[in-house]
């Protein structure tokens, strides 16, 4: 699945392409739009054929860019690559199910340099303001190491299968196996043999830390340090409450930071039942691995266990003889951890290297504590997207629905359902302002508006409170519905209430401006209409249709006298005795071919 990420402002944003042909423009009509400056309306075309992805000008005035030039014709765009639309820059990126990803086609090697760390009991930072403590704490007991005795059995970790492999020289190092932890270390429960990993030469890292001369660190103090340095990173990332895009880009830049990683990956996952998809997929210059393969052995032990590795592995060819195969291994030094955020396991954070650059016990150390912040950082960002969306979603909804409607469609899990279109038995009621066409010849634009912003404030209001929802405003009249988008079985008996209290708020209202008194008229009709989001796949309302609908609004504009409630015989039936009304007689509306028999509401 590929997608296109650029900053909208100072927010970072992906869109997802679909395949064939996405319009990217400022035009509403776009399947990306992008409202900047210099933007063109249809300004250019990104089309994604299977494996393959495109882009083209769309004409625009200032032209798609390209590696410094401009667009004449259309080219292939690869993973990783970057184009300009006026001044908004995008990358193309690829997010691949974990079927492209995860493959059986690895041999683990179970040898000395085969590291594995428990993570259970690592404690994980309740907020961003607890992370300078935490990064103390962890560099205090990063360094601990339990080491087995070479007399002690090799056992794979649960869920390994154990590789057959031809018997080793006398003088290799002893197996792996994993210990219960002695102490109540997190650090404590990393598991190693009791080799050599000492850097030698032009690999071992150098720093100035301030010592003073002759002074040397012992390793204890040279990993705590890295670690609460690596912290200290990442509780920027956690401070900062980033867009998740943003964040899991950090992530991988970090591994480089931290670890002398050729390649990082981050696979995440939604939600538990989901599977994996890798978000991010990188070389440490920048560039997207054209091919990738990880074990899916190793992910899911990771995942399943919640334990950190470092080992080698190797992606054979099961087209050759066991000795051929072996021999056209590319064998990688790999580190793998899960993200763990106390309750699921999100995913996983993968890196490797050549066999010639091998990972050591502190790189894993680093790579553990990354992992655990990186998934508060990662949750964090997705709550604050969740929270995003329901303040947009319940802004939304405002326009149309009382705060009781609201609540109720953000708590039912199945709430989206009720915007469906759909049959329901409602109340229909328009409202109008008398002679406001006269009215908005004598006075002026703003004068006009400030008006109808004030009337139509009141007269939602009464709306909301009585649980009606408020489906449009058409030119100087409300078109309001009861009975949706969830079912009232007094809708009807809601609708008249509501009229009333619109009668008295509008007194109110004359009182308040006497200079501009206005005089309305109002009609409610019940019965079966279609209900629910409904227009184009670009721009959907919720709205009501049918005959009941065209039927209020008539006896709105041609039955309803100024300061009148008229409402249909269907009405009365379903409101009982609970209001005062006197009859009107029958009346022939347009369109119908019998009379209806309408009354007024007096109380």
């Amino acid at each position: 699945m590929y997608k296109v990420t650029f900053m909208d402002g100072a927010m970072p944003r992906a869109h997802q392409l679909k395949e064939g042909e996405t319009v990217i423009g400022r035009a509403p009509t776009c399947d990306l739009v992008i409202t900047a400056p210099l933007m063109s309306r249809h300004h250019a075309v990104v089309r994604v054929d299977g494996k393959r992805v495109f882009l083209r000008d769309a004409g625009s005035t200032y032209g798609t860019t390209f590696k410094g030039s401009k667009l004449s014709a259309e080219l292939e765009i690869k993973p990783g690559d970057s184009f300009t639309l006026g001044p908004v820059t995008l990358t193309l990126d690829r997010e691949v199910h974990e079927s492209e990803v995860l493959s059986e086609k690895h041999q683990i090697f179970d040898e000395s340099a085969t590291i594995v760390k428990r993570m259970e009991n690592l404690s994980l930072p309740p907020s961003s303001a607890t992370v300078e403590a935490s990064a103390a704490s962890a560099a205090s007991v990063a360094p601990a190491v339990t080491s087995i005795a070479p007399a002690a059995a090799a056992t794979p970790p649960k869920g390994i299968a154990q590789t057959t492999q031809a018997p080793a020289p006398s003088t290799a190092a002893p197996p792996v196996t994993i210990a219960p932890a002695p102490t109540t270390s997190p650090a404590a429960r990393l598991v190693m043999t009791p080799s050599a990993e000492r850097r030698s030469g032009l690999d071992r890292r150098k720093g100035d830390v301030g010592r003073p001369a002759g002074e040397r660190r012992s390793g204890r103090d040279r990993r705590g340090g890295r670690l609460l340095r690596l912290l200290s990173e990442i509780s920027k990332t956690l401070v900062a409450m980033q867009p998740l895009e943003k964040v899991l880009t950090r992530v991988i830049e970090l591994v480089f930071e931290s670890v002398p990683a050729e390649r990082a990956f981050l696979l995440l996952r939604d939600s538990i039942d989901q599977p994996l998809s890798a978000r991010v997929m990188r070389n440490r210059d920048g560039s997207v691995p054209a091919k990738v393969s990880i074990s899916r052995t190793i992910v899911n032990a990771v995942m399943r266990d919640r334990v950190a590795m470092l080992a080698k592995d190797a992606l054979y060819d099961t087209r050759l003889h066991a000795s051929d195969s072996i021999q056209s291994m590319n064998v990688r030094s790999f580190m793998c951890a899960p993200l763990w955020n106390q309750n699921d396991v999100i995913g996983v954070l993968y890196c490797d290297n050549p066999r010639s650059k091998k990972f050591i016990t502190d790189d894993l150390e680093v790579f553990a504590a990354l992992c655990n912040y990186a998934a508060v950082a990662i949750e964090q960002a997705r709550l604050s997207l969740r929270l995003l969306d329901e303040s947009k979603r319940r802004e939304r909804l405002t326009r149309y629905h009382s705060p009781g409607v609201i609540n109720r469609i953000m708590q039912e899990a199945d709430a989206d359902g009720a915007f469906m279109a759909q049959e329901r038995d409602v109340s229909v009621m328009f409202c109008d302002i008398v002679g406001f066409t006269t009215m908005s010849q004598h006075a002026p634009p703003q004068e006009i508006a400030d008006m109808l912003n004030d009337f139509f404030g009141r007269m939602g209001e009464v709306i909301f409170e009585h649980d009606g929802t408020l489906d449009k405003f058409i030119g100087d009249a409300i078109l309001a519905v009861f009975g949706a988008p969830f079912e009232q079985p007094d809708h009807a008996t809601k609708a008249v209430a509501a009229a009333l209290a619109m009668q008295r708020e509008l007194i109110k209202a004359n009182a308040e401006h006497p200079e501009r008194p206005l005089r309305m008229r109002i009609a409610i009709n019940s019965g079966r209409a279609l209900t629910g989001d409904i227009g184009s796949p670009k721009r959907r309302e919720f709205t009501v249709l049918g005959d009941v609908v065209n039927t209020a609004s008539r006896l709105e504009s041609t039955v309803a006298k100024p300061d009148q409630i008229v409402i249909s015989k269907n009405t009365l039936e379903k409101i009982g005795n609970a209001f005062q009304v006197q009859p009107l007689g029958g009346v022939k509306l347009r369109g119908r071919d019998t009379e209806l028999e309408v009354f007024e509401v007096v109380g």
